[in-house]
Parts: C-alpha cells; sequence; structure tokens
C-alpha cells in the first residue's frame, strides 16, 4: 500500500532549453535534499504524452543533507504558442537510508512561439 508522506526533496527548474532537434528540449531541474541523511536518485521519468521524456532514465546520484543534484533530461513537446498542457509530470524515485520513495513534481507546461517553460505546481510523495 502506497502512503503519502512529507517529500525528502524540494524540487525546482532551472531550465528549459531548444534541442537542435525540432520540437525536443533539455529541461534542468534541481533537486534538494531536505532529509537529514543522505538520498539517492535512483529513476526518473517524464510521461506526458504531450511533454515527454524517453522513458525511465535510471540514475545513481548520491545527495547529501543540505546539498542539491541537477537532473536534465531530453523531452518531446511541439504545441502551438499559448498553449498550456496541465498535469505533466516528472516522476522520482529516490532511497534513503530506510526507506524509498516515489516522488511527482505536476507541471503546467507554457508554450510560447520561442520557449517552453515548466511551472512545477505541487510536488508529492508516497513510501514505497
Amino acid at each position: 500500500m502506497l502512503t503519502a508522506v512529507d517529500a525528502p526533496v524540494r524540487i525546482s527548474v532551472l531550465g528549459c532549453e531548444p534541442d537542435e532537434a525540432r520540437g525536443r528540449w533539455h529541461v534542468r531541474w534541481q533537486v534538494a535534499n531536505v532529509c537529514n541523511g543522505p538520498v539517492v536518485l535512483e529513476d526518473a521519468w517524464v510521461p506526458h504524452g504531450r511533454f515527454r521524456g524517453d522513458g525511465h532514465v535510471l540514475l545513481d546520484a548520491a545527495i547529501s543533507p543540505g546539498g542539491w543534484h541537477v537532473l536534465e533530461l531530453g523531452v518531446s513537446a511541439s504545441e502551438p504558442p499559448g498553449t498550456v498542457v496541465d498535469n505533466a509530470f516528472l516522476i522520482l524515485r529516490l532511497r534513503g537510508q530506510r526507506e524509498t520513495w516515489r516522488v511527482f513534481a505536476r507541471m503546467r507546461i507554457q508554450f510560447s512561439a520561442a520557449s517552453v517553460l515548466p511551472v512545477i505546481e505541487a510536488v508529492t510523495v508516497q513510501a514505497v
């Protein structure tokens, strides 16, 4: 059974830059450890159909207490200017010293003529 818990990390968007390929973007998130102990970022996934990553990305990034990790993923996103896509997610799996979490960063994606802007609206966590 999955149970909601306090977030072990804070997530913020650092940037979203166009790739050379049309409709491809490099998105950078900062994942900051707010726990008293270290955490390991094990997996990342961006599954939304209109803001989609390349599937599960296996990671092994240790983040010390108070530390942070910059996560950069490629995504496909190509919508007309003015489009807003709701309920896109960055999903992470984190491992602590005694527990594992699934972290859901819910985003709103805003499209303009020259950019894609992911905006984090909520972060929820489930112990797994």
